[in-house]
């Protein structure tokens, strides 16, 4: 196995992190056009029937993913050459997601700096123990996170807690020594009443459950996808002392190889561990520099659609067998006998 090392990596995708002001203008029309649209439809079939408004919220929540993509390429600075277009367009789709762009940069840079990293768990990750970790919590800590892992807690109840109210408020101790954060959150909470109250006056409470419709199946598809990305058999998981970014980037990011459609609707961010190694790349680039590097290609897991679903078992990083673990394999190996796994 060849050895990604990190005086390589950036050697490896620097050419692909030059942003594009006319492609990334398109990404923007392309976007945000078909989701008003698709707002519209969704209106008018609510006033039909609740049930009809659902398959057209999913397709808007479809480009809601590339909205936040697009948020997410601004955060990192990869998306526009100018910082000031980058924040002013990041800061619209902010609105749309729910998801204040500041406190959002600030967070998704500590997981950029910590992934793969079992000492750091940090907030708005799917939280991951080691076996040992995990055995070494009181039977309550133990049935918390199996809770916490089970997939109705991750991937129907997350999403909303963390979209429509850990979003909401600065007092979180990971926030409170950053101003910047704390205004972010305060300054998209003034922005999204604002949008509410508009919605209201325009349509109604139709326009109020259609928008927060929309954003919670965007926030579901988003939850799936990094949990995808992140969470994997033969992934990458290791103490600080032990810790090295590129292998991290590389055998800690899944390329999650969709059909084209959906890679189209994901922005590309299944050249997840493009991104980990460079975040500087933006997403229309990513495929291009994995198709570049052959090993890229051959030192990456990849899931599809089709294996995909078998991550959803897997809980722990076990440190003895240096892969994840289900709930079954950790009875099997550490509990048997043990009162708390009844």
């Amino acid at each position: 196995m060849e050895q990604i090392t990190s005086d390589k990596w950036l050697g490896l995708t620097k050419a692909f992190q030059k942003p594009d002001n006319w492609t990334s203008w398109m990404q923007v029309l392309n976007s945000f056009i078909p989701f008003f649209i698709l707002w519209g439809v969704a209106y008018v079939a609510f006033s039909y029937s609740v049930w009809l408004m659902f398959p057209v919220a999913f397709l808007a929540a479809l480009f809601g993913v590339r909205i936040f993509i697009i948020q997410h390429d601004c955060g990192h600075g990869s998306f526009f050459k100018s910082m000031k277009w980058r924040n002013r367009v990041g800061m619209v789709c902010s609105i749309i997601t729910m998801t204040p762009y500041r406190a959002w940069q600030w967070e998704h840079a500590q997981h950029h700096a910590h992934s793969g990293n079992s000492d750091h768990k940090d907030l708005g990750e799917v939280i991951t123990l080691t076996s040992q970790e995990f055995l070494a919590k009181s039977w309550w800590g133990q049935t918390w996170y199996r809770i916490y892992r089970f997939p109705i807690s991750t991937f129907i109840i997350g999403p909303a807690w963390v979209f429509f109210l850990m979003y909401r408020f600065p007092y979180w101790k990971e926030y409170r020594p950053h101003k910047m954060v704390v205004n972010s959150i305060w300054i998209t909470n003034a922005m999204l009443l604002i949008l509410f109250a508009l919605l209201f006056v325009l349509f109604g409470w139709a326009g109020v459950y259609i928008q927060l419709t929309i954003v919670y199946l965007t926030a579901v598809l988003g939850v799936w996808l990094f949990y995808v990305q992140h969470q994997f058999e033969d992934g990458y998981w290791q103490p600080t002392e032990n810790w090295d970014r590129a292998k991290a980037a590389v055998h800690g990011s899944s390329f999650f190889k969709l059909p084209k459609i959906l890679q189209w609707f994901t922005g590309n961010i299944g050249y997840h561990h493009v991104h980990h190694l460079n975040p500087l790349v933006p997403n229309y680039e990513l495929e291009a520099c994995h198709n570049e590097n052959e090993v890229l290609q051959t030192e990456v897991t990849t899931l599809t659609l089709g294996n995909c679903w078998e991550t959803m078992k897997l809980k722990f990083w076990d440190e003895k067998l240096e892969r994840m673990i289900s709930w079954k394999e950790m009875k099997n190996m550490y509990l048997k006998g043990d009162e708390r796994s009844e």
